[in-house]
């Protein structure tokens, strides 16, 4: 067997050892977000000291409401909360497809951008950012129909929303300062 041979065997073998390492190295840097390893509580636990300031219009209330599910399972917080977040949006609905004999929108698109702002008790800012969602709504003739369309629309939209400002606080949370 020739020494070529024998170094053609080796090298997966030696790339193998290498990405063990390479991972093994790194996995102690990796930590949960929503852990307990920091020493001032884990992000969850920061989440459930936000108060979540009321925000208008039925969207506002569907984005509230899914943010305080997030933080703290619904329920608000019983103690004083260490933070206030501040939110105020914008509701955006555009025809996405028109029916040529009647002239009627079939089918729309609701668009929400929601500008949210974190801070501490005595009100200076800790983060601020924005976020923005989109759903499509059939547009249908049967009123309640439609009505519960652009509602069930708007639930949806509130969702993401919640999920993503409650991913970049989390986020903020487990930085270190």
């Amino acid at each position: 067997m020739s020494s070529s041979d024998r170094s053609n065997r080796l090298k997966p073998l030696a790339t193998t050892v290498v990405a063990l390492l390479v991972l093994i190295t790194t996995s102690a840097c990796v930590r949960p977000l929503y852990g307990n390893a920091s020493i001032a509580g884990s992000a969850r636990q920061q989440l459930a000291a936000i108060d979540v300031a009321p925000i208008p219009d039925v969207s506002g209330h569907y984005l509230r409401e899914e943010l305080l599910f997030n933080f703290s399972g619904g329920v608000e917080s019983a103690g004083s909360p260490k933070y206030r977040l501040s939110i105020s949006i914008s509701e955006r609905t555009v025809s996405a497809a028109v029916d040529t004999t009647s002239g009627r929108a079939d089918a729309a698109a609701l668009h929400l951008t929601a500008k949210y702002k974190l801070t501490d008790t005595t009100g200076h800012t800790l983060t601020e950012g924005v976020a923005f969602a989109s759903s499509s709504i059939d547009r249908l003739s049967q009123r309640y129909a439609a009505v519960r369309a652009v509602q069930d629309a708007k639930i949806r939209v509130a969702k993401v929303l919640a999920g993503q400002i409650e991913t970049r606080l989390a986020a903020y949370f487990a930085t270190p300062s």
